[in-house]
């Protein structure tokens, strides 16, 4: 009988405790809505197990610049946006290209030169965005790229400052601006939502690593690509 009295009281006074407690005070915060990105490559057809990752689609060079004829050339691909409550929508998409360039320093080290600081630079912006989970279709040229970072320049030799497309170490023609030996291109996205919020980075392992079978909530981060 004491028993019973013990645990009526307990269950008494824990009821009193919570229905004082400030949930503003709480540090466990609540999840908020958030949406994400999946970008592939254009015009690849899936061809593999619906249960293996990464598709040819969405695989880092699945296309690349031509080697020649740059000037004339262009890599489609597709993005779409996903909200998995269906709570945000998003009405704008910006892309962002980053490049960074191989070389070896004075010391005869390899060195990697970002271009674009990680961030990269925008190259478009999709304004007339398609609903949850549909696709919306853009294309990157050479030329484009060029022009974001054709005043780029580097200190191969640690101390002076040289422009990357007109360095007498690395012939860079007009038309032909890109060498798969040295050059890397990754894109980016960022996602504008209608309520104001911007999502520009993702959890690495959940959303950027997302290993899951092919699916309407698939995810990814960037797409990589060179010259071949």
């Amino acid at each position: 009988m004491k028993r019973i009295v013990s645990y009526i009281f307990l269950a008494g006074l824990l009821s009193i405790i919570y229905a004082c407690r400030d949930e503003s005070l709480n540090p466990v915060l609540q999840w908020e809505p958030a949406v994400h990105g999946f970008g592939v490559f254009d015009g690849i057809a899936f061809n593999g197990n619906a249960n293996s990752r990464p598709q040819p689609y969405e695989s880092d060079g699945a296309k690349n610049f031509p080697a020649t004829g740059q000037d004339n050339a262009k890599i489609d691909f597709k993005i779409r946006w996903v909200s998995l409550d269906n709570k945000l929508t998003v009405n704008k998409i910006e892309l962002y290209v980053n490049m960074t360039e191989d070389y070896t320093d004075p010391d005869g080290n390899p060195q990697t030169a970002d271009l674009g600081s990680g961030t990269g630079k925008l190259v478009a912006t999709i304004s007339n965005v398609g609903a949850n989970r549909a696709w919306n279709s853009f294309s990157i040229t050479p030329k484009q790229v060029y022009d974001l970072y054709k005043d780029a320049t580097v200190k191969y030799n640690k101390v002076t400052a040289v422009p990357v497309f007109n360095n007498p170490a690395h012939a860079r023609p007009t038309g032909k601006w890109f060498d798969g030996n040295t050059d890397t291109f990754i894109l980016k996205w960022r996602l504008y939502t209608t309520d104001g919020k911007v999502f520009k980075t993702w959890n690495q392992s959940s959303i950027c690593g997302d290993v899951t079978a092919v699916s309407e909530a698939n995810s990814n981060c960037q797409l990589a690509w060179s010259v071949k």
